[in-house]
């Protein structure tokens, strides 16, 4: 007779660590933060009529961000959403697989609150300008692998539209949406091997609204992005 066998876990450490796709999601709130807050210091030090519009708040998978404001607030947000992650049917069967994930990132806009002026006009003037300093970071040369070396293999916008949230959610002011879809490849680790090294930005999240604020610093504005390299050939 066949000695009988136990059925025994074959993995015998936590999973704790993130995946790459989360961890490339909060780089680029990370990155978005982090320059933001210096286009908006750059504004005002350059007297700009609307440097307030540079004041850009940041979240992560929060599907109604504007609740977190007050009606009289002027309102700019940006929300980024892990929609999709896929891999090719290529990939080997063991070791660091290549990935694509789909990122929407929502730049959100109010109105403006005099109440003279076409409140859905300036909401999606707004908008687009929000969208045109999140494409602009995104896809400038400093950050063509979003700062995560060995991770990170490209990134490309590939489609923006415009449109508003639920009317219903909206209360009296009009807010204007205009969603991008970014589109990153990047390599996903696996459990086995050795982790792929990684130094993201440092930043908190809001445990009162979930806004994300990157560490702002002299450094990080004269270094820039210390390990945005391409991927080193296998």
């Amino acid at each position: 007779m066949s000695e009988l066998k136990t059925n025994n876990p074959q993995i015998t450490e936590l999973i704790e660590a993130a995946d790459n796709v989360e961890l490339v999601r909060d780089q680029i709130a990370a990155l978005l933060s982090l320059e933001l807050q210096n286009q908006h210091e750059l504004a005002k030090n350059a007297g700009t009529k609307d440097a307030d519009d540079y004041d850009i708040e940041i979240y992560v998978e929060n599907s109604r961000p504007y609740d977190t404001t007050d009606d009289d607030d002027i309102i700019s947000l940006v929300n980024i959403v892990c929609q999709q992650v896929t891999a090719p049917h290529s990939n080997p069967r063991m070791g660091n697989q290549k990935s694509q994930a789909i990122f929407d990132i929502y730049c959100i806009a109010n109105g403006n609150s005099l109440g003279d002026f076409r409140d859905d006009k300036s909401a999606t003037f707004r908008a687009w300008k929000i969208m045109r300093l999140i494409r602009q970071i995104v896809m400038s040369e400093q950050y063509a692998y979003l700062g995560m070396r060995r991770i990170v293999t490209s990134r490309t916008f590939t489609k923006m539209e415009s449109g508003t949230p639920n009317p219903g959610s909206q209360g009296a002011k009009f807010f204007s949406v205009i969603k991008a879809s970014l589109e990153v490849q990047f390599v996903e680790g696996f459990i086995d091997g050795p982790s792929v090294p990684f130094d993201g930005y440092a930043f908190e999240v809001s445990p009162d609204d979930g806004q994300v604020i990157a560490e702002y610093s002299i450094a990080d504005r004269v270094t820039g992005v210390a390990n945005n390299n391409p991927p080193e050939e296998e």
